[in-house]
């Protein structure tokens, strides 16, 4: 249906002549690029169907995802990255941490597969405990409501806000944002599946930004029951708490996409996004859009979660300096209070031909099908790049892959940053990359062993890996060297908080004090001053590097202690000795006083 609308509104513009034939088709272009923006990510079908690679390529900018028509961004929040400056042979590389965290709504899924792996049905649930609500493999994403006499777990318990002389501001609960997502969906406890609703939009009169005083708190946990498994299994859980404000406007609702085609091998576990609002937006409904704005310096954000499961291994995330507590609860969950404050973190975005591309660029993508969004057409992803336009925008996970793909763009991304937002975020960590050494402390503790938090754009998601050379726990970051002004130095920051007992589990040391310093060097392999906190309390040693500089340095921590004193189990020899005709036999080296050794 889409190819047909597409070749008829072309033949019927090619009919049109003279002065209204540039109306009509600039209406057509926009009237297709809405139509097809409502079953695709992010673009219109076919680039052949609609893109007259004769007109002017600004005509065909996507207002929602990119800067348009002189666009300037009211914050860096909501900074949208540069248009294709050509049809073909370019590629783009766009670096938004937010990306991420705004991405998906609540949906739960039941995806039906075939032998391949393919889906062949997938059903959006509105209870996930119902019948409807089977499939090969079942996904759900779950925004935590409030606690309340009715959800008394799986919720949020808490949320302060603290200035900066440390007194609580009072804050008033506006309710869910946005409401009516027909993709929002009942949990169940006994499956311990939280329910799916929207984000908690609070009011913080004593904590004014640039947009008013509103703010949307976003928990949510993902999980999935995959066949032969009968139980769900939590995959992830996130924090965060972003600045908005209230844009009336007509928008739409987001959610998982129903398309089998779209759940195939490479898409097991994450759904697909179906429907879309600009980009400015950090959710949004039918009629309004939460538009994304700085968080205030000086204000401590914390928030207080009940969950039914525990949360194990490490968080990673974008905040400064967290202070972090976990109990067990009353269902054997875990409790969980986080409070720390924003940091600003650098956005990048640049174009460049594939003809004059830096080797390092080459290099990476040499030998993988292309990744990213075509700007002409979704279909047309598999062409050779000198056929296309593509940005490079799936990069919001922070792994060996991503991190390796920032560093071959980062000296054609220049020395600086190209927006500076502001961002309060934390969640798990995969544990896959995992050194055996840290590996075995973390399962003695069977609980959350630390968080790891940075303003670098890009960062590995793992724990920090342990030297066992040198006894440092090191950690690799990267970033542009200066903020959006190209002359003043992007000061790096960097907090560990880990268990105590895992810290010593990993050195070897004994319940003595810990003490530590953190060392930063850099990529020309020069030490980096760095300020530094050091401090053990309540079973958590925390640290912090401040004020350091980048563009990729490595973070290294070294732990002091009190070694555990090692027992030497000595071979026991035996002697015979005699004293006269009296013959013993004695455990020592030498025969007692009156005796003779034999022999």
């Amino acid at each position: 249906m889409d190819q047909k609308f597409g070749i008829l509104a072309a033949s019927a513009l090619s009919s049109i002549v003279g002065n209204m034939r540039r109306r009509i088709l600039r209406f057509a272009v926009a009237l297709l690029a809405l139509i097809f923006t409502s079953s695709h990510l992010f673009y219109p079908a076919k680039a052949e169907d609609i893109v007259d690679q004769a007109r002017p390529i600004m005509l065909y900018c996507d207002k929602a995802l990119y800067a348009c028509d002189g666009y300037q961004p009211v914050s860096d929040e909501q900074y949208l990255p540069p248009w294709a400056p050509a049809f073909k042979n370019v590629q783009g590389y766009y670096h938004n941490d937010l990306v991420g965290i705004y991405r998906f709504p609540s949906y739960a899924v039941a995806i039906t597969r075939d032998s391949e792996g393919n889906g062949t049905s997938v059903v959006s649930c509105t209870d996930i405990g119902s019948a409807e609500c089977r499939g090969t493999d079942v996904h759900f994403r779950a925004d935590l409501p409030l606690c309340s006499i009715q959800t008394t777990i799986d919720c949020m318990r808490e949320i302060s806000i603290l200035d900066a002389e440390g007194k609580a501001l009072e804050y008033s609960i506006v309710g869910e944002f946005p409401t009516g997502n027909p993709q929002y969906f009942k949990g169940s406890a006994a499956l311990k599946v939280p329910n799916g609703g929207g984000p908690t939009l609070i009011k913080v009169p004593g904590a004014p930004h640039n947009g008013g005083n509103l703010y949307l708190v976003k928990s949510q946990m993902t999980g999935a029951k995959l066949q032969p498994k009968v139980a769900f299994e939590m995959e992830s859980f996130a924090i965060s708490i972003t600045a908005v404000k209230l844009v009336d406007g007509k928008y739409t609702y987001s959610g998982a996409s129903t398309n089998p085609k779209l759940y195939t091998r490479g898409f097991s576990n994450i759904g697909r996004e179906d429907g879309t609002y600009p980009s400015i937006c950090g959710i949004a409904s039918p009629t309004q859009c939460a538009a994304k704005y700085s968080l205030p310096t000086g204000i401590r954000f914390g928030v207080t979660v009940d969950l039914s499961r525990k949360i194990s291994g490490w968080l990673h995330g974008r905040v400064k300096g967290p202070i972090v507590d976990v109990s067990v609860n009353k269902v054997g969950g875990n409790t969980i209070k986080v409070s720390a404050e924003p940091i600003k973190i650098p956005v990048n975005s640049i174009w460049v031909s594939n003809d004059t591309a830096a080797q390092s660029i080459k290099d990476f993508y040499k030998g993988k099908s292309n990744s990213g969004s075509p700007l002409f057409g979704n279909e047309n992803k598999s062409k050779p790049l000198s056929e296309i336009a593509l940005m490079r925008d799936g990069n919001t996970g922070h792994n060996s892959e991503t991190f390796n793909e920032y560093l071959a763009w980062l000296t054609t991304l220049g020395d600086r940053a190209q927006a500076l937002p502001t961002a309060w975020s934390l969640q798990t960590m995969g544990n896959y990359q995992i050194p055996n050494e840290i590996r075995q402390c973390l399962e003695k503790i069977d609980s959350l062993a630390g968080i790891v938090t940075t303003n670098a754009a890009e960062y590995l998601d793992g724990p920090p890996s342990f030297d066992k050379a040198r006894g440092t726990l090191d950690y690799k970051v990267a970033a542009t060297h200066y903020e959006p002004d190209g002359s003043t130095v992007f000061k790096g920051t960097y907090d560990l908080v880990m268990n105590s007992s895992v810290a010593r589990c990993i050195y070897g040391f004994t319940n003595a004090p810990i003490s530590a310093t953190v060392l930063i060097t850099s990529d020309e392999g020069e030490s980096n001053v760095a300020t530094q906190v050091v401090k053990e309390e309540a079973g958590w040693l925390a640290l912090g590097a401040y004020n350091f500089t980048y563009s990729s340095p490595t973070i290294k921590v070294k732990l002091t202690g009190t070694p555990v004193k090692m027992i030497t189990h000595v071979k026991s020899v035996k002697i015979t000795c005699v004293r006269g005709k009296v013959v013993k036999e004695f455990s020592a080296k030498k025969c007692p006083k009156g005796f003779k050794k034999r022999g």
